[in-house]
C-alpha cells in the first residue's frame, strides 16, 4: 500500500501507524488468497448498556453469517468514544470479490443481526451506518489488474479506523482484527 502520510493529509487527522500497518497487512494477506478482494466499511452503534458485550455478539454472528454465505469475511474494527460519550465501532470488511459486488446485502445482514442482538425494544438506539455519503464504499481490488486510484480509496476508507481522534478516552483495547490463516 502507499504512503500513509498522504492518507493522514487527506483525512487531515493524526493517525495511529500500528493500526494503519495492521490494516495494510490484512489487505495484503487477503489479496494473497483471493484474486478479487471487495473492501467495504460500516459503522456500528449500540445502546449504552450493550456497548461492551453487544459488539462481541454482533461481530461473531455477523462474521458467521457472512462465512455461511460464502464470502470468506475478514475484518478490522476500531472502537471510539464520541464527544457525547457514546461508544461506536468502525468496521472494515474484506470479502471474496468473486462472490459479491455490492455493500447492500452485507449491510442488510448487519442490520438484521444487530436487531437480533439488541432486541425489538432497543431498535431505535442501535443502527448500522453505511459509510457511503460523500465517498465510495465497496471497492473491488483485482490483484491481476490493480487500479492505484482504487487502492488509494481503500486506504482512505480504511484509514478512518486508524485516526487517533476519539480513541483517547476509550478504556481497554481500541482495535480488533481477524486473523488470516496462511494457506499452503
Amino acid at each position: 500500500m502507499s504512503n500513509k502520510s498522504s492518507i493522514m493529509h487527506t483525512l487531515n487527522k493524526p493517525m495511529n501507524e500500528d493500526i494503519l500497518n495492521a490494516l495494510s497487512n490484512l489487505m495484503v494477506d487477503y489479496m494473497e488468497h483471493h484474486c478479487k478482494t471487495y473492501v467495504m466499511r460500516l459503522d456500528v452503534h449500540l445502546p449504552k448498556e450493550l456497548q461492551q458485550n453487544g459488539i462481541s455478539k454482533f461481530n461473531h454472528r455477523f462474521i458467521e453469517k457472512e462465512k455461511n454465505e460464502g464470502y470468506d469475511p475478514k475484518y478490522a474494527m476500531a472502537r471510539e468514544v464520541s464527544k457525547k460519550g457514546n461508544i461506536h465501532y468502525h468496521m472494515a470488511l474484506f470479502l471474496n470479490g468473486n462472490k459479491t459486488r455490492s455493500i447492500y446485502p452485507h449491510i442488510k445482514n448487519a442490520e438484521k443481526i444487530l436487531l437480533n442482538v439488541v432486541g425489538e425494544e432497543k431498535k431505535d438506539e442501535a443502527w448500522i451506518e453505511r459509510c457511503d455519503k460523500g465517498h465510495r464504499n465497496g471497492i473491488m481490488i483485482d490483484r491481476n489488474n490493480i487500479n492505484t486510484n482504487d487502492l488509494y480509496e481503500v486506504e482512505r476508507q480504511n484509514s478512518y479506523l486508524g485516526k487517533t481522534e476519539q480513541k483517547e478516552n476509550v478504556k481497554g483495547k481500541t482495535f480488533f482484527t481477524s486473523r488470516i490463516k496462511k494457506r499452503k
